[in-house]
Order: C-alpha cells, then sequence, then structure tokens
C-alpha cells in the first residue's frame, strides 16, 4: 500500500514536470515561428527604396492597397496589418505557420526617426517596427532603423 502511495506521488510529479516542458517547448515554438515571420516580413521591407520611383508610384496600405506585390516603398507598409495561421507573402503566395495558432503582424513606419546623438537630416530616416501577436497573448516586436544615403562621385 505505502508502494503504491509512493509510486502515485512520483507520477504525479512526473507528469508536472512533462507539462511543464510541453508548454514551455509550446512557447518556444511560437516565438520560433513568430521571429521567423517578423524577419521575413522586414526583408521584404527592407527591399523596397524610401523614395518612391519618379513615375507610377503606387499607393499603400494607409489607402486601401491589401497587395504587398504593389507596394513600391517603405512606407506602403506603414498600418500593415494581417491576422491568420496562412500568412501572405509579398509574392502573393501563404506560408502555414504550421502551429494552429493565429498570429498577427502589424507594421508602424515612423518618419523622421533621428536617432538622438546623430547629426544630419530626420527625414532621412526611418524606423520600422514589425510587431508580432502570438497564440497565448504573447508579442514581440522587431524594429529597424533605415536611412537615405548620398553617393557621391
Amino acid at each position: 500500500m505505502i508502494a503504491s502511495v509512493v509510486l502515485a506521488v512520483a507520477v504525479i510529479g512526473i507528469s508536472w514536470t512533462l507539462a511543464a516542458s510541453y508548454q514551455q517547448s509550446e512557447v518556444r515554438g511560437n516565438k520560433t515561428t513568430a521571429l521567423s515571420l517578423a524577419q521575413q516580413l522586414m526583408e521584404e521591407i527592407a527591399s523596397k527604396p524610401m523614395d518612391p520611383p519618379s513615375s507610377g508610384d503606387h499607393a499603400g496600405w494607409s489607402a486601401g492597397v491589401t497587395n504587398r506585390s504593389l507596394y513600391d516603398t517603405i512606407d506602403d507598409y506603414n498600418g500593415y496589418s494581417d491576422v491568420s495561421s496562412a500568412l501572405p507573402m509579398g509574392d502573393a503566395t501563404t506560408i502555414d505557420a504550421g502551429d494552429g495558432g493565429a498570429y498577427t503582424r502589424t507594421v508602424t513606419v515612423t518618419s523622421n526617426a533621428l536617432p538622438s546623438g546623430l547629426t544630419g537630416t530626420s527625414s532621412d530616416f526611418l524606423l520600422v517596427t514589425v510587431t508580432i501577436s502570438m497564440p497565448q497573448h504573447q508579442s514581440m516586436s522587431l524594429s529597424q532603423l533605415f536611412t537615405r544615403a548620398a553617393i557621391l562621385r
């Protein structure tokens, strides 16, 4: 009888440890997925110029354009948001987040983001922040500072 009680206590202790381990693994998986999604969107944004083309400038998210393949400047992403476990990519395809959770990506572009201690024209700096909200009410942000540079010949 004593052995049964000791065995039951041991099984309960191991069960709690396994449950905690599973939960930590799930959270780690969510963060890995979120970071990957944030990096993908930030790389897409970084591939765009700060200045609009000399002709044929397209409107961005704030003007109601939801097709990211039409975005031609960094500013076009300001206010962008998507919510899904199958997130749209820049080439109009989607990827499955894979773990059954829904992720929300939002983009904020801050103009005139001259860092303190630097000299220069503040309009030459943009701060882009991609925020990912994950399952279980977690979130993380990835920020990148962009600057316009003149190349002298």
